[in-house]
């Protein structure tokens, strides 16, 4: 499985909050996983809230699974959710993830049929990640669509 990772740009950063039910769905949003990491800081206590279970395929399923563990074991991932500190590292060391609060940090994980809208927050006694999963070429054709419709 290939993966990249990003910032989000903050036109994206709708995305790694809930909206309207309606348009979850329509942004093709299978469900978001929310997760803190302890107060020890080396848990991770997750969890998962659907929006479209139609879209929630054993394949989803086990993409989304091998993304979180890459997060969270994988070096080449850069460790971003191995533990807290490691996800503080992260956040202070790419400013561009931040969005401009000195709590909330966004990154996108795009694998070839999903996107991965993360929202990092490395504090504790908070959740330190919301991850919204979308359907890529939903999103694709809702942010073209709401493009088109503001021309």
């Amino acid at each position: 499985m290939n993966i990249s990772i990003r910032p989000i740009i903050p036109g994206e950063r709708e995305f790694t909050y809930s909206q309207e039910q309606a348009a979850m769905e329509q942004m093709g949003c299978i469900g978001y996983l929310r997760a803190d990491m302890d107060s020890s800081g080396k848990g991770f206590y997750s969890t998962w809230n659907d929006f479209r279970t139609d879209l929630k395929t054993p394949a989803f399923k086990g993409e989304f699974d091998a993304v979180i563990n890459a997060l969270r074991f994988d070096d080449a991932c850069s460790g971003i959710l191995k533990d807290r500190d490691s996800l503080a590292q992260y956040c202070y060391s790419h400013p561009d993830t931040s969005y401009g609060n000195s709590r909330e940090y966004g990154i996108l994980v795009d694998t070839e049929d999903h996107a991965y809208y993360m929202r990092l927050n490395p504090h504790k006694g908070e959740y330190n990640l919301y991850c919204y999963c979308y359907k890529s070429s939903l999103l694709a054709a809702y942010i073209r669509d709401k493009r088109e419709t503001h021309e």
